[in-house]
């Protein structure tokens, strides 16, 4: 369930403003039309609305550390308009922590009203029911949800982090999965940091404002300085609904992200903060946590290669048996960086690290191996894609690594086992990656062209009561197809029961799976099953079982973003069904030959008197990965037609 992460401050008043206000912002405040509201008339369908969000950072001296500390205070109030929307009332707070310097969260205030029989009534927050949850080593959050919620119900939160750390300001999102009234964030500077703000999803503000602050001469130690604030609204913003087919929400929503890019000395002088790729890929290399751990690796890694019978192989075989050590001896904590926590040492005796120590640790035994090797840096996809024009580190999430066979390159990851070599997980298909190497800026395609394909084969004959209607199935898959279907499977024919059932096919006996660790290979799976029938004079057959698509993958009715599918898609089906004796073809579809601009489709169920046999043959594939926001009713019509005519019953009639 998707929580909102940005929450705000509140002094909560109990009294219902009864003014011509619509909406306040004012703290504790709650208006006439806020109380009883209860559709929001620019968006009717909204669970839930936004009334305000504001977001004021700003800088202080701290006497103990002798340094600025960042406060980002934030406020958010929030109407309940439907049941579904009181997951809006759930909230969670992350926060960063790095050995003694950590954020604090404080202030944290919440209330919920609730306008009932021309009362306002409010409960606050129990900050016994704010509860701490580990993310990782360096990210804590804090989770509540609000008390008394139901439809109708108004919460309002704020709160304010304290953070130690100037190099990043917290994103701020205007937008979110319901519609916003009002959001505005500002940033009270003062004059020895200069941030880069990168706007995303809009091109230009409703409200912009920015000057010195009236009567703000400041004095901390000896420094005398003034304020100097920018104010950025937005309103009557949309709710995000584009969200199926896109790498991240994060690339689309409309937000603002800033880097530190300038340090100003009191004493005089300046220090450029803001990076350029080449300067960046040079301070990656000398990161204990990233070139240092690579160079650790290689000098492990040869006392480990004697071991591997490397000698006259070639270098793809050479770089298929290190990964392949490294992911049987090795594995992934679930933890996605860019650095490693830990040192080699700690990988080599726990077995087992987060996504950077397997693959620095992979770079190092393929670079002692004297293969060319570099690590790439990209974003996840679900982090979001990354600004080519702008040099900011938290951009990047991830490393994988690139190695030359001496023909081509190839992309690897050493944490998914299930995947061959050459495949990297999903998460991985973001567009563009960094190749780390000195002094250099070169960025090289994140795409895989395989076909994610499964063939899927139906033997049906029926009992001679004509009661039952047993069916022979087998699947082969390939590629990313063949790796889920792997992963499901983990070694227990339990999991895949459990997947045919939630698929309305039940095996009976046993399942038969084959090339479970042969990558190479398609992975296969054989089981039988059966339908339980009442003899008729007609006798209508699925000749794929319902096991070919039967939802349409693409269900809105207007498309704005781009449509994107990781990779290619295809299926292809094959039914033989023995046709009783007694009966005869009464209804076979007809034949499709669609080669269209996004997909192909194709079908054909042909009888053979001879054998007393229907043969139907069907497949469909994407015809790319990535298609242009106007593809989308093109490949909606598309996808329909194929369900359409893969679902269609044969008919058997009594002779």
């Amino acid at each position: 369930m998707k929580k909102i992460i940005f929450f705000s401050l509140i002094i909560l008043v109990g009294t219902v403003a009864k003014s011509q206000t619509l909406y306040t912002q004012e703290p504790g405040r709650i208006t006439q039309n806020e109380a009883t509201m209860t559709v929001y008339d620019k968006d009717p369908d909204a669970e839930a609305v936004v009334l305000y969000e504001i977001g004021n950072t700003y800088f202080l001296g701290n006497d103990n550390t002798g340094d600025f500390d960042m406060y980002m205070e934030k406020r958010i109030k929030i109407k309940v308009l439907k049941q579904a929307g009181i997951e809006y009332a759930e909230f969670e707070i992350p926060y960063y922590l790095d050995g003694y310097n950590s954020e604090k969260i404080e202030n944290l205030k919440a209330v919920t009203y609730n306008y009932e029989d021309e009362k306002l009534s409010k409960t606050e927050l129990d900050q016994k029911n704010v509860f701490e949850e580990k993310i990782d080593d360096h990210w804590r959050r804090k989770k509540f949800a609000m008390p008394d919620v139901k439809e109708g119900s108004i919460v309002e939160v704020s709160y304010t982090i304290v953070s130690p750390y100037l190099f990043n300001i917290r994103e701020w999102k205007f937008q979110k999965k319901i519609p916003v009234i009002y959001s505005r964030f500002s940033l009270r500077a003062i004059p020895y940091y200069e941030y880069t703000y990168i706007m995303e999803g809009a091109r230009k503000f409703d409200e912009y404002t920015h000057g010195v602050v009236p009567n703000s001469e400041t004095r901390w130690r000896n420094l005398k300085y003034q304020l100097y604030q920018y104010n950025m609204g937005m309103k009557d913003i949309p709710a995000f609904k584009d969200e199926e087919f896109i790498t991240s929400e994060n690339d689309y929503m409309i937000s603002l992200n800033f880097q530190l890019s300038k340090i100003h000395y009191p004493q005089g002088g300046s220090k450029e903060i803001m990076s350029t790729w080449p300067a960046l890929c040079n301070d990656f290399l000398k990161e204990d946590s990233f070139g240092k751990y690579i160079n650790t690796a290689t000098k492990e890694a040869k006392k480990i290669l004697p071991s591997l019978d490397l000698a006259g192989k070639t270098p793809e075989d050479q770089i298929k048996i290190i990964t392949d050590y490294v992911k049987s001896n090795y594995s992934w904590n679930g933890d996605v960086t860019k650095f490693a926590e830990g040192k080699v040492s700690d990988l080599l005796k726990q077995k087992r690290g987060n996504s950077a120590e397997l693959n620095l640790f992979l770079t190092g035994m393929l670079s002692a191996a004297n293969i060319k090797v570099q690590p790439v840096l990209l974003s996840t996809r679900e982090h979001g894609m990354v600004s080519l024009s702008h040099p900011f580190q938290q951009f990047l999430n991830y490393v994988i690594v690139q190695a030359n066979t001496g023909e081509k390159n190839v992309l690897i990851d050493a944490t998914e086992p299930m995947l061959l070599y050459n495949e990297l997980p999903e998460r991985c298909l973001n567009v563009k990656g960094l190749v780390v190497e000195k002094n250099s800026e070169q960025w090289i395609d994140i795409v895989q062209d395989e076909l994610a394909l499964t063939e899927k084969e139906f033997d049906l004959k029926f009992n001679d009561e004509l009661t039952v209607l047993n069916a022979e199935i087998k699947y082969n898959a390939y590629s990313y197809d063949a790796y889920h279907y792997r992963a499901t499977y983990s070694g227990e024919s339990k999991n895949l029961y459990d997947f045919f059932v939630r698929k309305s096919v039940e095996p009976k006996g046993d399942i038969d799976v084959e090339n479970y660790t042969e990558l190479d290979k398609p992975f296969v799976i054989s089981f039988k099953t059966e339908s339980a029938y009442e003899k008729a004079d007609k006798l209508f057959i699925a000749p794929f079982l319902n096991q070919s698509q039967t939802d349409n993958l693409f269900k809105q009715t207007k498309r704005t973003l781009p449509v994107d599918l990781i990779h290619r898609h295809a299926a292809k089906y094959k039914s033989t069904i023995h046709i009783p004796e007694g009966y005869k073809v009464d209804y076979l579809p007809k034949e499709i030959k669609h080669d269209g601009r996004v997909m192909i489709i194709n079908y054909s169920a042909i009888e053979n008197p001879e054998k007393r046999q229907i043969e139907v043959t069907a497949d469909y594939q994407f015809k790319n990965y990535m298609y242009e926001a106007k593809d989308y009713q093109a490949l909606k019509v598309s996808f329909d037609q194929m369900i359409k005519t893969f679902n269609d019953m044969i008919v058997l009639s009594k002779i």
